[in-house]
């Protein structure tokens, strides 16, 4: 039907051309962008994933940044340990050379110092971008030795991101600390030994110039400083005047340092009083624990119904437990279930009450761990002594001033959780831990005693000065310079062994900025995928769009001309 109100051929073409119109706008766009899905409008759950993952890999990116930056510090302090190792090769040959008859000692001291100084600026200049791994100080404010790495970024499936890290303790690999008391690999000073073993009692390497009874401090004695502590429970009853008949038993387990044993109380077992129950229990638990290597007693406790579990043994490892109490017949002793805790561990040694003075060049060093944590090196010389003392002259005088000199040299050394005192015969020297709970234990070890020019690290080696220091004749020169050539070797292998810890590290971020750069590209993979437009496809289309544009815009133009072919009927009838 023709009309002159509505040209319905006019409309049809019209809406034809307008969805043309949009699809070719749509079809440019993506060629222009090269997006199928450039914002939320074109496919919302594409566009937000798809962000998502595009802000994952920005910080991808920022990982491998980091990566890059913690493999060139840590390649920098590797290649200074090359290089020290290199130096210290050097030193041992020149003190092998030097143990030669004859040889020129000043000039090949001459090299040393300079080896020595080499070694100073080695270190000193292992530094990237303001770290230096090497040459430390960590009595500096803020110091760590803990270093960490980004290596990794981590979204899980409810979206909580989090951030791996490579870890490296920075205090296994340092040359030189000029913190008091906690030196690096080189400038650590450490005991020096006889070439055949023992102590070298020359040379000035033997303790001198003290009066009193240096050597035994009361840290010498290592035997002596077995613990006293013990591990009480308190927690096991009995009931008063119960004998049991034929029918009658109990049975409980009994864990002493880690070991089991199922003990039985006995039928018959006169447990009328407090003493006959402690003696019951102990024999039965002697006889359950037979074979073991454990030693366990039972003694009535204070307590009107207690008894007390002890092991023999000291330390983190020792435990009591009682559980799984069982009983037949109308026996009604109880045993209540409980885990034994330990008292504080107190190690104690003799202590000198003869008057101790340190001169100058005195030195008391020993190691101290407490409640299982690393251990610590305390040192006592003269300067300590006189701080601590209020005195000029190093002497120690009594007990009690002991006691003060080494409380003093514990907080210098930044050991915490131990207290120190004397026995109750005032004569020992005694260490308790204040920690009270399974884990309390303090150990005492590398006691040394000695005149200060028995401890010697890399960087103090002078071999000009073995006969003024006593070692008089060749041989004990040589003796001396063995001594030297060890010390130098031991600094190696440390230093070896610092080396290829850091080549682990460097060789495990190497992998990680490999397989980050892998994970980026398979993200933007995936992300293309998702919303990049396949441009031959989108082309094709443009083609086919532009034609039926064209087709749609002459429809339109034909459909409009219908209007003309009515009103030219009317003209011909005038």
């Amino acid at each position: 039907m023709t009309s002159v109100n509505t040209n319905a051929a006019a409309l049809t073409a019209l809406r034809t051309l307008q969805n043309t119109n949009q699809q070719l706008e749509t079809t440019q766009a993506r060629i222009s962008t090269g997006y199928k899905i450039g914002e939320a409008k074109d496919n919302a759950a594409y566009w937000a994933i798809s962000t998502t993952l595009k802000s994952d890999n920005k910080s991808l990116s920022t990982v491998k940044d980091a990566l890059g930056l913690g493999g060139a510090t840590i390649d920098t302090a590797y290649q200074g340990l090359n290089k020290a190792k290199d130096v210290l090769d050097e030193i041992k040959s020149k003190l092998t050379a030097a143990t030669q008859d004859g040889v020129d000692k000043t000039k090949i001291q001459g090299e040393i110092s300079e080896l020595q100084k080499q070694l100073k600026s080695i270190a000193s200049s292992s530094s990237f971008s303001g770290e230096n791994w090497l040459s430390i100080d960590s009595s500096a404010a803020n110091y760590s030795s803990l270093k960490t790495v980004v290596s990794s970024f981590t979204r899980t499936a409810t979206g909580a991101v989090s951030l791996g890290t490579i870890n490296v303790d920075s205090s296994t690999v340092k040359l030189y600390d000029a913190a008091a008391g906690a030196k690096g690999i080189l400038d650590n000073r450490v005991a020096m030994a006889a070439a055949s073993g023992g102590s070298l009692t020359y040379g000035g390497l033997a303790p001198s110039g003290a009066t009193g009874n240096l050597s035994k401090n009361g840290l010498e004695n290592n035997s002596a400083l077995a613990g006293a502590a013990t591990i009480t429970q308190s927690s096991v009853t009995w009931a008063s005047g119960i004998s049991t008949t034929a029918s009658q038993t109990m049975s409980f387990d009994l864990t002493v340092d880690n070991v089991t044993r199922r003990v039985t109380i006995a039928a018959s077992t006169d447990l009328s009083s407090k003493a006959n129950a402690a003696a019951a229990f102990s024999s039965a638990a002697t006889t359950a624990f037979s074979g073991t290597g454990v030693s366990v007693s039972v003694t009535a406790g204070t307590g009107t119904n207690d008894l007390v579990f002890a092991s023999a043994t000291t330390g983190a490892s020792s435990n009591i437990k009682v559980g799984n109490i069982s009983t037949t017949g109308s026996y009604t002793a109880s045993v209540a279930e409980a885990t034994g805790t330990q008292a504080a561990a107190t190690f104690t040694g003799s202590v000198a009450t003869a008057s101790t003075t340190l001169d100058s060049d005195d030195v008391i060093t020993f190691n101290i761990a407490v409640d299982g944590g690393d251990a610590k090196t305390v040192r006592i010389d003269r300067a300590l002594v006189n701080a601590t003392l209020s005195v000029t002259n190093g002497t120690i005088a009594s007990t009690d001033n002991m006691v003060s000199v080494v409380q003093a040299a514990l907080v210098k050394a930044g050991v915490s959780g131990v207290n120190v005192g004397k026995d109750s015969g005032g004569t020992l020297l005694k260490f308790t831990s204040a920690n009270t709970t399974g884990s309390s234990q303090v150990a005492v070890s590398s006691v040394n005693a000695a005149n200060a020019a028995s401890v010697m690290s890399v960087t103090d080696i002078d071999i000009t000065k073995l006969a003024a220091l006593g070692a008089a004749t060749g041989s004990q020169q040589k003796e001396v310079l063995t001594a030297y050539i060890s010390i130098v070797n031991d600094a190696i292998n440390r230093v070896t062994s610092a080396a290829a810890t850091l080549g682990s590290v460097a060789s495990r971020i190497d992998m990680q900025k490999s397989f980050v750069n892998t994970l980026m590209d398979t993200i933007d993979k995936g992300v293309s995928n998702l919303v990049d437009a396949d441009m031959s496809e989108e082309s094709t289309k443009l083609q086919a769009l532009q034609v039926k544009q064209q087709l749609g815009t002459q429809a339109l133009s034909i459909a409009n001309q219908s209007a003309q072919s009515v009103l030219s009927l009317f003209a011909s009838n005038r």
